[in-house]
């Protein structure tokens, strides 16, 4: 019944707000009743439909112009651009957003905040325009004015959000050369939203509790999220932990977050305890995670977490459930492509709805969707690409680290193995004082580089050694844990790499000398070595080190 009376009362009020629109023609409309029916939109957004949001203001903006009222073109110009949003359309929010910069374009303070909010609304629809330069600068500019608002509750709600947008520009790079360059000013704004929206004051009368603890969860989450993506880093895991556990406890105190955001709270804490190897506590955030999904329905979380047990339960040895969560996973990841193919870009969507409106000729219907569907292909092909090429750096990336940990090493003392603690593993009877004899003799011939020998093989080693061939062979697989031709082939690109990374001059030789100088036949053996060894090729080493010189 309460709904029934609710519908009514928001009917008479569209009801009234046009009937008084139609008064704008014969000049009976004034300042206060915009005013007062801004105000009336700005309390009841959250139950008024955008699209009957958008007629209304559109009315209200008109009448604003014609009374040359600015206070109103600004409001329902910057309530518009939020009805525009819902609806992403952002190409109408930056049309009118240039529209009403022509009107700020010489103000100086924003001491209600509506000129800061609409230049951050501007800002973000060109960021999902891909206008990424144009959106940094009118974040920017939405900060400049952010600081002259009057109300300190409200200034930090809105830096706040503000600085976590920069944060979404820097951290939105493609490119994860480019990106980890600008890791520094990532955390840098993280760090600042955080520090403003814990300024805002609890029951400050202007901004509600729950506005103000979603962003800062929101925050912490997100500092959890950068520092697990460079875990490989010294104290990164602790970092995360901490800010991760301070969101969890923010929200039990303040239930601040929608169901939605609570799911992919759970599921980063999930993905924390995973790269911990605390295996139980990522299985139980995971579970946790998807029964708040249940509530609220966002398969991008639930796939989340199916991939978190499935590792979880593998990793414990329980394989049973890791394959029983590996098959919801990938089917949904399956579901969640093939929806992706019709959902994922606003434009082509777009494009298929004025076909099927425009055009009734099933050819040309048949014609359009194919297109779009070729198009949805490609796309999605350069995503599984850009994917690849990331993995492939981060790999690039932890081999310089390697070169670099080594050559700080390099001057350390080496101490052989604990040969007692290996004698379990030999299949066949080798006394202490060989093994050691063995292992000194490894060591020489190791800095010797005569496995660059092309017709190096594990009979002229040992008779090289002195040494009988299967002892060699035993000794090199418990000590250097590798078969033989692993071991050479491991020095072998060793011994590449130091070249390429030390000495410039070898970029410029061509594969077939490279493979030759370290003791390779054919330059495809080479190369399968090298990627095997790696997980990438010469040239793109070669590549990388020219890029980074």
């Amino acid at each position: 019944m309460k709904k029934i009376y609710l519908f009514f009362i928001l009917f008479a009020f569209y009801a009234i707000s046009a009937q008084h629109i139609k008064e704008v023609d014969t000049g009976s409309i004034t300042k206060e009743v915009i005013t007062e029916k801004l105000k009336y939109i700005k309390e009841n957004k959250g139950s008024i439909d955008s699209k009957q949001q958008e007629k209304i203001l559109l009315q209200l903006k008109a009448a604003s112009e014609k009374l040359n009222f600015e206070n109103g073109i600004l409001l329902s110009g910057d309530y518009l651009m939020g009805a525009y949003g819902i609806q992403d359309k952002n190409k109408e929010i930056v049309e009118l957003g240039n529209e009403l910069k022509k009107i700020i374009e010489n103000k100086q303070e924003d001491p209600t905040g509506v000129i800061s909010s609409i230049y951050r609304k501007n800002a973000l629809a060109l960021m999902y325009l891909g206008l990424d330069s144009a959106c940094k600068k009118d974040v920017e500019i939405a900060i400049r004015f952010a600081k002259t608002i009057k109300n300190p509750d409200r200034k930090y709600l809105r830096l706040t959000q503000s600085y976590m947008d920069l944060h979404s520009y820097y951290n939105s790079m493609d490119d994860q050369h480019q990106k980890k360059s600008y890791k520094d000013s990532t955390v840098y704004y993280l760090n600042k939203a955080l520090e403003v929206g814990l300024s805002i004051k609890d029951n400050n009368g202007e901004i509600p509790n729950q506005a103000k603890y979603n962003e800062v969860i929101f925050t912490y989450t997100r500092l959890g999220i950068f520092y697990l993506e460079y875990s490989n880093e010294k104290g990164n895991l602790e970092l995360a932990e901490k800010n991760l556990l301070k969101a969890e406890k923010l929200q039990e105190k303040t239930n601040a977050l929608p169901i939605r955001s609570q799911a992919t709270l759970l599921n980063q804490l999930s993905w924390l305890y995973l790269e911990k190897k605390e295996f139980q506590k990522s299985i139980e955030y995971a579970n946790r995670s998807l029964k708040k999904e249940k509530q609220q329905s966002r398969p991008t979380a639930r796939v989340e977490s199916f991939e978190f047990l499935a590792t979880c339960y593998m990793e414990i040895g329980e394989k049973e459930k890791s394959t029983y969560y590996m098959r919801k996973y990938t089917y949904l990841k399956d579901s969640i492509v093939i929806a992706g193919r019709t959902n994922t870009d606003t434009t082509i969507k777009k494009m298929v709805a004025e076909v099927d409106n425009g055009y009734k000729q099933d050819s040309k219907k048949q014609l359009i969707i194919t297109g779009v569907l070729a198009l949805i292909a490609i796309i999605v092909s350069i995503i599984l690409w850009r994917r690849k090429k990331r993995i492939i750096h981060k790999k690039y990336e932890e081999l310089i680290t390697k070169i670099n940990e080594e050559a700080k090493e390099v001057t350390k003392t080496e101490v052989l193995p604990d040969i007692k603690n290996n004698e379990s593993k030999s299949s066949i009877v080798i006394t202490d004082e060989t093994v050691k004899a063995l292992l000194i003799k490894l060591e020489k011939f190791e800095k010797s580089e005569k496995y660059l020998r092309k017709d190096l093989s594990l009979t002229w080693m040992s008779n090289n050694l002195n040494t009988n061939p299967k002892y060699l062979s035993e000794v090199i697989k418990i000590y250097r844990e590798n078969s033989f031709t692993s071991y050479i082939n491991e020095l072998r690109i060793n011994y590449i790499i130091r070249k390429l990374y030390e000495n410039p001059i070898y970029r410029e030789y061509k594969i077939t000398y490279l493979a030759e100088e370290c003791g390779y036949t054919t330059p495809k053996v080479f190369v399968n070595a090298f990627k095997k060894e790696t997980g990438f090729t010469p040239s793109y080493f070669v590549e990388q080190l020219k890029v980074s010189a």
